[in-house]
């Protein structure tokens, strides 16, 4: 009786754990298999003869997520004038911000050539550069804990200044938008607010007066900004991601779009002299945190791409306080641009049918020709989120390439360019002078992840043309279209500020596919200039405009 009383003990033991590990397969794996299923992560990935070779960076972001606001700085920057980007990586509290140049294969630190100032308990959360004196050094805004700060680049390094503090002190600025609002040849920028760590009462409220302000600052002229928020119909209180000026409409101004968090897309269209008026866009509830800009099917009109929480978690868990009655939308937008005149342009979210839309949590987006074919592709920085606490669920950062069926496909583990860690923004450059772009994956609290393109592997026949412009305001919105020889138009704008509290590289980058033969370049200025450049040779860069 004894032995078959311990053998059912142990029968039952077994089926006990046996039990147990089923139950935690159900509970716990298959909601995360299912989340993997919802946002297309066991899909084939696209078809590309696209490479990248990972190069050494050595930067590595440490973050105070107790004290600070999960964010950092970056920029791809031409410090010295030689046609090709360095990179500018903000530091986390009490940790320096770096410099780096690729070179002899690697990106090397380049910080003590320019003695980057030092802050001692202050993270850097978004930059922006531009040369604001037209002395062919350009300068760092860089929107820190304690403030806006400009670096000023002098022959001997940077010089920090503080240029001022936000409108109002429960806010902290996260990124910094360049633009001319008023067409005077002088920068002017809007900074992204969100309310200080500390004062976070939580992520999912939509209906209630909470948040950090955002602030227009209008250069007055000489460099002096003023704040000019409430004159150009732009103040408000709403904790804001990332903005970016760009000419929706093709009229020679810049326009304002911005990342609301929890909330919705807001457009403004300018009047030329730095007033604003609300545009009408398909978004609804939501979390819009990156903001690209591309012209996506080359029709000359400018789309919008803005990444979201997409379906990491159930819905339920990220409605907060909206109301039954009340859309919510967690899926990334894509806005394309069906035109029209300042307030009256329109817009339709394409996403779905572009396949878009359902990936993992998302923060900064970009528009690139990474494959060079001629259609703009698009990139997404990824964060991870806990579902459930004992479970991490990562996302390799996404690389959507344009396909032939005109949808988007990712392509980011084909082309050997993941990022697992904790991605805040892609930023895109041709740091080797090749004409390919080429990537650098940005990321909090942890090592930042460099791609190099190693082009068409098994195509050597695709063709490019660079377009580099004077980093001025002058340049910002300016219209550069391609005319190929075939009859296509191929367009892209300068606009500084895609990506999230990033600033990509100056050199517009347009991918010819097979085709050689360029019948011209058109550049438009908003201050009227209209600059043309016949039968140009392709595979290289052409340099357009002077100074202002």
């Amino acid at each position: 009786m004894s032995k078959w009383f311990h053998f059912t003990l142990r029968i039952c033991a077994v089926t006990a754990v046996v039990v147990f590990i089923g139950w935690a397969l159900v509970v716990m794996v298959l909601p995360l298999f299912g989340l993997q299923l919802w946002q297309q992560e066991w899909k084939r990935q696209g078809d590309t003869d696209l490479r990248f070779a990972q190069v050494e960076l050595d930067f590595t972001h440490r973050a105070d997520l107790e004290r600070s606001l999960p964010f950092m700085a970056s920029a791809a920057v031409d410090l010295d004038g030689d046609g090709t980007d360095e990179v500018f990586l903000g530091g986390g509290r009490g940790q320096k911000d770096g410099l780096f140049r690729f070179e002899n294969g690697a990106f090397a630190s380049i910080s003590s050539q320019y003695s980057l100032p030092v802050f001692e308990d202050d993270a850097a959360m978004g930059a922006a550069a531009i040369d604001i004196d037209d002395d062919g050094r350009p300068e760092l805004f860089v929107a820190r804990e304690s403030g806006i700060w400009l670096y000023h680049h002098t022959a001997t390094g940077f010089e920090a200044k503080l240029l001022g503090t936000m409108p109002r002190k429960n806010t902290v600025p996260l990124s910094i938008a360049l633009g001319d609002v008023n067409g005077d040849g002088w920068v002017d920028f809007y900074v992204s607010g969100y309310i200080r760590n500390d004062l976070v009462e939580g992520t999912t409220i939509f209906n209630q007066a909470y948040g950090g302000y955002s602030g227009l600052f209008v250069n007055m002229g000489e460099n002096k900004w003023r704040d000019e928020t409430i004159e150009a119909g732009l103040f408000r209180q709403h904790n804001t991601f990332n903005a970016i000026f760009v000419d929706l409409d093709n009229d020679l101004d810049s326009d304002l779009v911005i990342a609301q968090d929890t909330g919705h897309v807001e457009m403004y269209a300018n009047d030329g002299k730095g007033a604003f008026s609300p545009i009408e866009n398909p978004s609804v509830f939501s979390y819009p945190m990156g903001v690209g800009a591309g012209d996506y099917d080359n029709d000359g009109r400018i789309d919008l791409y803005f990444s979201n929480v997409g379906h990491t978690l159930p819905a339920l868990m990220l409605r907060g306080d909206l109301t039954k009655e009340q859309p919510f939308n967690s899926d990334y937008m894509l806005f394309h641009n069906d035109g029209g005149r300042d307030a009256e342009l329109t817009f339709s979210d394409t996403a779905r049918d572009k396949n878009a839309a359902r990936y993992g949590f998302g923060w900064g987006v970009v528009f690139a020709d990474m494959d060079l074919d001629s259609h703009e592709d698009l990139l997404a920085a990824q964060n991870y989120a806990r579902f459930p606490d004992l479970l991490a669920i990562t996302y390799p950062g996404k690389i959507l390439l344009r396909g032939t069926d005109t949808n988007f496909h990712p392509v980011e583990k084909r082309v050997k360019a993941t990022n697992d860690n904790y991605g805040i923004t892609p930023l895109i450059s041709d740091f080797n002078g090749d004409g390919w772009p080429d990537l650098v994956w940005v990321n909090l609290d942890g090592p930042a992840q460099a791609y190099i393109s190693q082009g068409s592997v098994q195509d050597d026949k695709r063709h490019w043309i660079k377009v580099r412009l004077p980093n001025q305001a002058s340049s910002i919105n300016a219209i550069v279209q391609v005319t190929l020889e075939d009859g296509r138009v191929l367009t892209k704008q300068l606009i500084p500020g895609q990506g999230l509290g990033s600033d990509q590289g100056r050199g517009l980058i347009f991918g010819l596919g097979s085709q050689t033969s360029i019948t011209h370049v058109r550049v438009r200025f908003q201050n009227g200039r209209d600059l043309r450049v016949d039968a140009p040779e392709p595979d290289q860069v052409l340099t357009i405009g002077n100074t202002r």
